[in-house]
């Protein structure tokens, strides 16, 4: 996981939801379970990296007190 100094964008949101959804999809089909441990922490890291963006884009719209 990168740390994030300013939110992401439109882009960088759609290529992380892409390998979100792939994560998901491999834990539905994987017959591995290291396998499927292994795609739920990425998948746990990228809906972190997207709620982070979410929360950095909040407070730079409304500010800190604010948010």
């Amino acid at each position: 996981m990168k740390f994030l100094d300013k939110p992401y964008t439109k882009a960088e949101k759609e290529n992380v939801l892409r390998m979100l959804d792939g994560c998901i999809c491999r834990v539905c089909v994987s017959d591995d379970l290291e396998e499927i441990i292994r795609m739920v922490g990425f998948a746990n890291d990228y809906i972190t990296m997207l709620a982070y963006s979410r929360m950095k884009q909040l407070i730079d719209i409304c500010g800190e007190d604010e948010v």
